[in-house]
């Protein structure tokens, strides 16, 4: 018999497999990741780089509002629309401190920008997770993570 978490974590990851072609093909995102490299270089423009987190955020969003569409049916409009949105306000914040970090940083060497940057983000980014799952454990005992449901694929 399956519980209520079960059947939620089964279609979410049916949501994941069904993911578009950027998130689902490693192949893909790497192509374009060395596209937005070549653009980079052909047109020697340092701010072609913030479209690395454009990338990854587009590549995210079908899922999310898929998850979105799936949860409304178990815990109901209002959770999930809450859920969605700090999900999306967690992501633009993130690509936006990631984007300005980049900019500020780009006259130190490769290594010492990219330390740097994942010094600055990686704190904010676990803050931010371990609050939102705090929050949402509160109101919905059967939540699934992103986590989960990509272990579970």
């Amino acid at each position: 018999m399956r519980t209520e978490r079960d059947e939620r974590l089964h279609e979410l990851t049916l949501a994941y497999m069904e993911k578009d072609v950027l998130g689902t093909k490693w192949l893909w995102t790497f192509l374009l990741f060395i596209g937005i490299g070549l653009l980079m270089t052909l047109f020697d423009s340092v701010l072609l780089t913030l479209l690395f987190p454009a990338a990854f955020l587009g590549s995210n969003l079908r899922y999310q509002i898929k998850k979105r569409q799936i949860l409304e049916s178990y815990v109901g409009e209002k959770l999930a629309a809450k859920q969605w949105r700090f999900w999306l306000v967690q992501q633009v914040v993130s690509c936006v401190a990631f984007a300005i970090l980049l900019v500020q940083m780009m006259n130190l060497s490769f290594w010492q920008m990219w330390v740097s940057i994942l010094i600055i983000l990686l704190p904010i980014h676990l803050v931010s997770e371990w609050w939102f799952k705090k929050r949402v454990w509160r109101d919905d005992p059967n939540f699934v993570s992103d986590r989960e449901v990509q272990k579970n694929i």
